[in-house]
């Protein structure tokens, strides 16, 4: 008998073994691939979840706000 695999939102925390309109984000520090469910693809390392598109929007609004961020001055190095 095969197990039953739980899914959780990454935002909400909700579970699901039937992840139906769910979302997958795959990213790293220059790249962020938003995916359709895909349960092989779901189970790889590094692989987040999220319950609809609100959630994943709300992953990637993040993702983009860490990255565009300035970065944060360094005041104890002597300025020029």
């Amino acid at each position: 008998m095969a197990a039953v695999i739980q899914y959780r939102c990454e935002i909400c925390g909700t579970e699901s073994s039937n992840p139906i309109h769910w979302f997958m984000i795959q990213c790293n520090a220059e790249e962020l691939k938003v995916l359709k469910w895909n349960t092989e693809a779901a189970s790889a390392y590094g692989a987040r979840h999220y319950c609809g598109e609100a959630h994943a929007g709300i992953y990637i609004s993040r993702w983009l706000e860490a990255s565009c961020s300035p970065s944060i001055p360094d005041f104890n190095r002597a300025s020029r």
